[in-house]
């Protein structure tokens, strides 16, 4: 697993984090990941309120904060509270992660708070359908789900992702830039996967054990595979 700067479309040291194996075992929990996203994208928040928000105990919300906590994920926001409220608020803007090498002591770490990701993804596009037939007419024509199939190769599909952030990255700044100018907005969640489909790899696989004449070591790569921003549903979010 790699620890250094991802140096892609989208990410700031000064505001993103990079998981590491310690990092990883801190937020590798779905409540962990949901309490985060809250945070990101809602502000800073009690335990109380988290727990009403998300449905949880109180007691549980608070042993998962200080636990978020001890790993640097989240902080005191001692300037909001009244006498005995404790507010927490999310110290990044969003978490950046490699999936480890196939024999990396924390692979399965790794793929449990992949699945958990996905997961999470996955409810905030249920939850949108629900909410589907309440919303203005132009924001239902405005909201896109799509499954294109593309063949690429392996410096291709890299490209694509990077070509992607970049696009969302533009769209967000300037956004900011926009912020008080007064026109109707509301936070919209953006979601992209990048993946062979199923079977595809295994026949790349036997093609090139084939053509070498033994087996292929296909484990010494790890992929490029990130989480940004999980959602309060979640979460990156990515996470």
């Amino acid at each position: 697993m790699t620890t250094e700067d991802p140096h892609k479309p989208g990410y700031d040291s000064t505001q993103d984090v990079v998981l590491d194996a310690r990092t990883l075992r801190g937020v590798a929990h779905p409540l962990r990941l949901r309490l985060l996203g809250s945070l990101r994208h809602e502000g800073p928040q009690t335990a109380t309120q988290l727990a009403s928000r998300l449905g949880e105990s109180s007691a549980a919300t608070s042993y998962h904060l200080r636990t978020l906590a001890a790993h640097g994920f989240v902080t005191d926001a001692p300037e909001l509270g009244r006498g005995r409220e404790r507010f927490w608020r999310a110290v990044h803007r969003s978490t950046w992660f490699d999936a480890p090498d196939r024999d990396a002591p924390e692979r399965e770490l790794g793929e449990a708070y992949l699945r958990t990701v996905a997961r999470m993804y996955a409810e905030n596009v249920e939850r949108s359908i629900t909410e589907l037939a309440d919303w203005p007419q132009e924001w239902v024509r405005a909201a896109s789900m799509s499954d294109l199939t593309v063949s690429l190769s392996a410096a291709e599909a890299q490209e694509l992702a990077d070509d992607v952030m970049a696009l969302l990255v533009r769209y967000r700044d300037r956004a900011a830039d926009r912020a008080s100018d007064g026109s109707e907005r509301v936070a919209m969640t953006t979601q992209f996967q990048i993946f062979p489909r199923r079977g595809q790899l295994d026949a790349l696989l036997a093609t090139r054990t084939a053509s070498v004449g033994g087996p292929v070591n296909a484990g010494t790569e790890s992929s490029g595979t990130t989480a940004a921003e999980p959602s309060d549903a979640v979460g990156g979010d990515r996470p």
